[in-house]
């Protein structure tokens, strides 16, 4: 069930999203790909709440599915959808690394985290 959020809030989840990157970058120089991966999407994960509570205020609750529907909801407010792809995989390999116990490597992991990069600073130029 979708949670409704004031839009002050947005920022609190941004940092979040920056704290996870912060954590993701340190757990791949560590060569923990898992750790890296799983902070990784939860910097995405924070990150998207953070623009559909600033747009919407909404976020998501535990259901990946509801995170999707909220930022397609958001990209047709902002008409740009050019980081949608990040949050899709995101979540799958959340799903995946999280809750089905598969283990990533160091190379997708570091792709992992530059779209975390990438998707948080997408982030902070919309929520302006």
């Amino acid at each position: 069930m979708v949670r409704k959020i004031i839009k002050d809030e947005a920022i609190n989840y941004l940092r979040k999203a920056e704290e996870f990157i912060s954590s993701a970058q340190d757990n791949l120089t560590k060569m923990r790909p898992n750790a890296a991966g799983f902070d990784a999407t939860q910097a995405i994960i924070n990150a998207n709440d953070a623009l559909t509570i600033y747009f919407l205020e909404k976020r998501a609750s535990k259901d990946h599915r509801e995170a999707i529907k909220l930022h397609v909801d958001v990209i047709r407010i902002t008409s740009d959808s050019s980081c949608r792809n990040i949050i899709r995989n995101a979540l799958e390999v959340r799903s995946a690394v999280g809750y089905l116990g598969e283990s990533i490597s160091h190379s997708k992991a570091a792709t992992l985290v530059r779209s975390a990069i990438k998707f948080v600073d997408w982030v902070k130029r919309c929520i302006k």
